[in-house]
């Protein structure tokens, strides 16, 4: 029995490339100065089909007819919102593993918490594991279950590989016990791995990062430092616990750097050569995300207000020398960003809106490209043909950044497409759209 109905596929597609044309005609418009009406945008219908849709999307995956899914049902991300709102949730992009299998994370701060792996031979889940982060470099693997983080180098879609250290939670609570004994730390939490924002090993797996909603810590020949908030602080200021809001870390490719803060920091650099950390003065009004560029020789740093932001460029020899500087450039006034990653032509961030934009270190605009969902997460392929996005609508876009022209329902300014689509909502089994 076929799983498609012609005539909602057929409206699905219609109102699909008029939407598109309609919002890539506003963006030219609005990039060549004019005032464009949005009132259009308001005529789209899709939502109306988006439970129909829906069920056409689960048939043909019970069906293995998820090319001609793709075909007659192009998919979309905001016509879902309305009726499915509830059960998205945030896909956390970790990294490639070989050149088509990606790493991600789902179900983060929940006892449900699950690392996948994606490939072109399928999905793999493994469910003993409840988080995953990667090295600057992209060769590396924290793993992390109830009981210890794993590091593994270059591991296969089954996430076996040749372990590099393992750091057990019992140790790195007790070491934080005796740092932190009078407050409320992630020494305290019943569950540290549900608490996880961001693992990040580096050194050949000796140095560990540790992003939690408990704040930021650096391990480093097994002994555990809690970077942010910093203890000084504490102590000054009489805080009961160390949880933060806005929590992001990056460290530079070569280990030098750690850039870190959260909403009621500055931006904050750790340069571990000479042991000092910069406190730098954000554009907006709350720290929000950092990452630093290839050849560890900037970092860039965006501050957010409401869902609009600005990200500054820091040229990493300069704060050496000029630690009060505050006229640093920017690079992009527009975006709260919530991921980026570098490409050869300039650095994807990732907005609020559901926008990547590529951005040189002038500060100019190459490409911009809607996906539709807040970004969660970005991580390009090792050749640097692919864009994995990870999107708080649940959504796991595979993005050919080598096209020559967008398809017919593409948004945007460059020439991407999209190649492949995970659907991974709560309570619903993982789907190829």
């Amino acid at each position: 029995m076929s799983w498609l109905d012609e005539k909602i596929a057929q409206q699905w597609r219609q109102e699909g490339r008029r939407y598109a044309q309609l919002v890539n005609e506003f963006v030219r418009k609005s990039m060549a100065g004019e005032s464009p009406d949005e009132s259009e945008f308001e005529n789209d219908d899709r939502s109306s089909l988006s439970t129909k849709v829906w069920e056409m999307v689960k048939q043909a995956n019970a069906q293995g007819d998820v090319l001609r899914l793709r075909s007659e049902l192009p998919p979309a991300s905001w016509p879902m919102s309305e009726q499915f709102q509830s059960v998205m949730q945030a896909v956390q992009v970790v990294g490639f593993i070989a050149q088509d299998g990606v790493v991600f994370n789902i179900g983060a701060h929940t006892q449900n918490g699950v690392v996948y792996t994606a490939d072109s031979q399928g999905l793999v889940a493994s469910p003993h594991y409840h988080f995953a982060g990667c090295s600057p470099n992209g060769m590396d693997y924290a793993l992390a279950d109830e009981a210890v983080i794993r590091i593994i180098r270059s591991p296969d879609r089954q996430l076996q590989g040749q372990e590099l250290a393992m750091y057990r939670w019992e140790d790195i609570q007790s070491s934080l016990h005796n740092t932190l004994p009078q407050i409320e730390s992630l020494a305290d939490c019943e569950y540290p791995e549900r608490s996880l924002i961001e693992l990040i090993p580096f050194n050949e797996g000796q140095s560990l990062l540790i992003l939690s909603t408990y704040g930021v810590h650096l391990i480093e020949q097994s002994q555990v430092s809690l970077l942010h908030p910093d203890p000084s602080e504490i102590q000054e200021y009489e805080l009961e616990d160390t949880q933060i809001d806005m929590g992001h870390a990056a460290v530079s490719e070569n280990g030098r750097w750690i850039a870190f803060g959260s909403q009621v920091s500055n931006h904050m650099l750790l340069d571990r050569q000479q042991n000092h950390t910069y406190s730098l003065y954000p554009e907006m009004s709350y720290p929000h995300h950092a990452i630093f560029t290839k050849d560890n020789r900037n970092v860039w740093f965006n501050a957010c207000h409401f869902y609009n932001g600005a990200t500054i460029q820091v040229k990493l020899d300069e704060v050496e020398v000029n630690e009060k500087k505050e006229d640093w450039p920017i690079v992009d006034e527009n975006a709260r960003v919530y991921a980026s990653a570098e490409t050869h032509q300039g650095i994807v961030i990732g907005d609020a809106y559901g926008y990547l934009r590529c951005v040189d270190n002038q500060g100019q605009e190459i490409w911009r490209h809607f996906v539709g969902g807040t970004i969660s997460s970005i991580v390009v392929s090792p050749d640097q043909s692919k864009l994995a996005v990870g999107t708080y609508s649940g959504m796991l876009h595979i993005l050919d950044l080598t096209s020559e022209a967008m398809d017919d329902y593409g948004i945007g300014t460059g020439t991407i497409r999209e190649r492949e689509r995970y659907v991974l909502w709560r309570g619903e089994e993982p789907l190829r759209w």
